[in-house]
């Protein structure tokens, strides 16, 4: 027999708690718990998601990445759990990209990163990515034009801007990510903006930003800021 969470004391049921205090009440291993139901025998289903989220360092975007096979080594996660979870981090990953709904704008650097960073957050290779805008600065489309590797990836401003005239956007901004952790542009990034910038001058193009998204709350760095548009 698994122990239950209905085995534990009522003011420590997560369920309960929940119910009585808000789901932001709960420790991310109870919110786990929930999800799972039943731990071992020797262990609660709060103890085994906290062994869980001790294997991924305690870091959400670790376990954002946590594989079938990872969970499923632990003992009292099978299939079904597993399955559960993994449904979960998709759920939650969804969310956090979905597209805006209204007419959102971008005033600043920050705004694009925080668009573009659920995008990129969990990849391990990189992407890149362009934000269509009207005249407003305001979300009309987005779409990834490239994926490569570890590396890099290969993006040529002809493909930018086939897509930024296809949808007859008046402005725009573009992003990729740096899995190495650091936000420094490359030379490569740098002549890329370049030539972007040059193009969209010629078509009457407003291009906005070129954001380099790192891992971690505001590690980004914007080509704009920095005076390099």
């Amino acid at each position: 027999m698994s122990i239950s969470l209905k085995q534990r004391s009522e003011d420590s049921r997560p369920r309960e708690r929940l119910l009585r205090n808000g789901a932001a009440s709960l420790s991310t291993a109870e919110l786990l718990a929930i999800l799972i139901g039943s731990g071992t025998t020797q262990k609660d289903a709060v103890q085994l998601m906290g062994e869980v989220l001790e294997y991924c360092d305690n870091d959400l975007t670790q376990l954002g990445r946590i594989t079938y096979e990872e969970l499923t080594a632990f003992k009292g996660i099978g299939e079904a759990k597993a399955i559960t979870v993994l449904a979960a981090l998709e759920f939650a990953r969804r969310r956090m990209y979905a597209r805006p709904t209204k007419k959102r704008e971008f005033r600043n650097s920050g705004e694009l990163y925080d668009f573009f960073r659920p995008l990129m957050c969990d990849k391990d290779h990189e992407v890149f990515w362009v934000l269509l805008l009207n005249n407003r600065l305001q979300y009309l489309d987005d779409r990834c034009l490239s994926q490569g590797d570890v590396k890099g990836t290969v993006i040529e401003p002809r493909m930018v801007f086939n897509y930024v005239v296809t949808k007859q956007a008046v402005a725009f901004a573009v992003a990729h990510n740096h899995p190495s952790g650091s936000p420094k542009p490359s030379r490569e990034d740098d002549n890329l903006t370049k030539r972007l910038a040059s193009v969209a001058k010629e078509l009457g193009v407003r291009f906005v930003d070129h954001i380099i998204v790192c891992e971690g709350e505001s590690n980004y760095y914007s080509f704009a800021d920095q005076g390099k548009i």
